[in-house]
This record gives structure tokens, sequence and C-alpha cells, in this order.
């Protein structure tokens, strides 16, 4: 049990009451329409029951979040899955979040597991900066349409290519930080706002071999996808190519960098060699 005076606490789910509480959660948060998308009850509780990590946040007595992660082996380390962190919108930006993942972190490292892996969408700038930067992950492999289509409001009309999050047990990189906007030949995309505001990908070089790349992504996809949708599909097709591109040749994810300076905000992954 953690508490903090943010006046939330964080607690092991055990019961059922608990583990439907999370099932709820789920269909808020998603939109879920297919009954199969949601993680199920039974398996919640035989994950808890089987080393996996279920936690949740409450405000006095409401579920307002959870982090559900399972146990694995995977090449040889003991890897707890990440599959779900979930926290109601008007609870978001408080950063329960970044405590959920740090509790989860907790109890792993208790458990004796050498690393936390997750899936996360490339073109979320807010999950880019949280994974990478706040949490100080990396990621180092790509999945294309990892979970096809789904029925969720926030995957429709994009492939749901996904980035796996690697968080090391304890995590092993320095985060660098840059004092100007990247440039070429460090930048390799190409982007252009129209009058809308909307960030639209131009081009992209493929065969640059600086030490660290710049990656620049929209701040908001879902505000693009929802007023551009081609546009949004190509954002999610070219940067495909990109990060499939440059992962094959030895870079990985390493930081994400939000240039609030400039207006309006700009959103960079850095790749490093």
């Amino acid at each position: 049990m953690m508490d903090n005076p943010m006046n939330f606490e964080i607690r092991e789910m055990t019961t059922l009451e608990d583990f439907q509480g999370c099932v709820n959660l789920q269909k808020v948060i998603w939109g879920f329409d297919d009954p199969y998308e949601v993680v199920p009850l039974p398996l919640l509780m035989i994950s808890q029951r089987n080393d996996g990590v279920v936690l949740g946040v409450f405000k006095g007595k409401e579920m307002i979040g959870f982090v559900y992660s399972l146990p694995g082996i995977h090449k040889g380390q003991k890897v707890q899955w990440s599959h779900m962190l979930a926290v109601k919108p008007e609870n978001q930006n408080s950063d329960i979040g970044y405590q959920l993942k740090m509790a989860q972190y907790n109890m792993s490292r208790e458990k004796g597991y050498e690393i936390i892996e997750w899936t996360y969408d490339p073109l979320e700038s807010r999950n880019a900066h949280f994974n990478l930067r706040k949490l100080g992950c990396i990621a180092k492999e790509y999945e294309i349409n990892i979970y096809g289509e789904t029925s969720s409001h926030l995957h429709r009309g994009s492939p749901t290519d996904r980035f796996v999050a690697h968080w090391p047990i304890p995590p092993l990189k320095k985060t660098e930080d840059w004092n100007t906007l990247p440039e070429s030949p460090a930048l390799i995309t190409h982007t252009l706002r129209g009058e809308d505001g909307l960030l639209r990908i131009q081009d992209a070089i493929l065969d640059c071999n600086e030490p660290f790349l710049f990656v620049e992504i929209p701040e908001n996809m879902q505000q693009l996808k929802a007023k551009l949708p081609d546009e949004g599909l190509r954002w999610r097709l070219k940067t495909r190519e990109i990060f499939t591109s440059y992962l094959a040749k030895g870079y990985i994810a390493y930081s994400f960098l939000h240039w609030k300076q400039s207006s309006p905000p700009r959103s960079f992954y850095v790749l490093k060699k």
C-alpha cells in the first residue's frame, strides 16, 4: 500500500471487486465495444496469483486507475509484460500514471524481475515523453499492426503499429539535454505546418548516419487524425518506414524531446546509434 500527499492510495488488487473495477475502467478509458478486447476478471485474478502485478489507485473509495502486468521469460530474462496502464481522463496529467509505474517497478524489483516491457503508439507524443524521457525506457523493437484493428475510438483509422518500451531494472541510460532545435542533417523528417496549425509529413531521409538523429512527430496525433484522417495514416506509414529502417541499422529510440519554447510546441524522437 502506498500513500502520498496528493490524496490517493495505491494498493495491490486481490479481490473480485478489485478486478471488476479494473474491467470497468477499461471500458471507460478505451471505449471498447468488443468484449473480447477487454482483459477479463479471471485473467487479472490468475495473473495476480501467479506473480503478476495488478495495482489499483484509489481516491477515497473510488478506483481511478490501475496498472497490470503478467510474468514471463523473454530471451533469457525475467520479464514483467505491462499490458495496461489506465487512469481516468479527469485524473490524467496529475502524476498518477507515474506513481503507478513506479509502484509497478518497485514490486517487480522485489520479485526479482530484470526488465519491464510494454507497447505504446509511437505517434502519441505524450506517451513517448512519459516512457522515454520521464521513466528512462528505450525502444529497440517496432511491431507492425500488432493488435490488428480494434474497436477503440483511439485506434480507428490507423494500423496498430507499436514500439516496445524496455525498462531495465535498474535503468541503464543517461538522459541528455539538447539546447537548440534539431536541424539538418540530424533532423531526418521534412514537415510542413498548414494554415490549420496541423503538422504534415512531407518526406524523410533514410540514409543518414549521425550519432543522434531526430524524428519530428505531431504534438497531438488524436487531434490531427480527427481533422485529417488521411494525413494521420500518412504519418503512420512514413514513420513506420523511418523507424524500421533505422532500427535495422542499429539505432534505438533513446529519448524524446518536447520543445516547449517554440510556438506551437514541437516534439522529436531522439534516435541513438
